[in-house]
């Protein structure tokens, strides 16, 4: 009987474990339409960090844009954050941007005849060197994914201009 026992406790283990599953990181790249200007661009795989712009770069000034879910106007850069292969659920992703819940801007696309979404944020850029947060939680029974976007050294912000 005790044999029993201690089979079924090791069989149901995983169903009792709070366990989250760690998925790989998804790819992070500048968005299509490359908000925030001609900008360089470099993703650092091991720290999950995307870099925007260098010396002298400049990062364009948006005005609201309700459409795009813009309250308030400023400089913007685009991200893309593609999820991982074995995401196929998109109901449930969560997106957070310096704390903060953000719903995400979740477009689909096809990848040789394959259905995948993807992430695209356009967070506001307020200082020079500034380094935003961004937690995804891709599922429910994952762990969340922590990626940074840094404004490189030497970036300049454009300024409102005066109408």
């Amino acid at each position: 009987m005790k044999k029993l026992f201690l089979v079924i406790v090791f069989l149901s283990f995983p169903l009792l474990c709070s366990c989250q599953q760690n998925l790989p990181y998804g790819n992070v790249e500048q968005d299509h339409l490359q908000i925030g200007g001609n900008l360089s661009f470099s993703y650092d795989d091991f720290n999950h960090t995307a870099t925007f712009g260098g010396e002298g770069e400049v990062v364009q000034f948006y005005q609201i844009n309700q459409a795009k879910g813009w309250r308030e106007e400023g400089c913007r850069i685009g991200v893309r954050i593609s999820p991982p292969s074995s995401v196929e659920n998109y109901e449930g992703i969560s997106v957070f941007v310096d704390g903060k819940e953000n719903p995400p801007f979740l477009q689909f696309i096809y990848l040789n005849g394959e259905k995948t979404g993807e992430i695209e944020l356009f967070p506001l850029i307020t200082s020079q060197n500034q380094q935003i947060e961004i937690k995804v939680d891709w599922q429910s029974n994952a762990k969340s994914q922590t990626y940074f976007i840094r404004v490189a050294e030497g970036t300049v912000l454009m300024q409102k201009q005066s109408t």
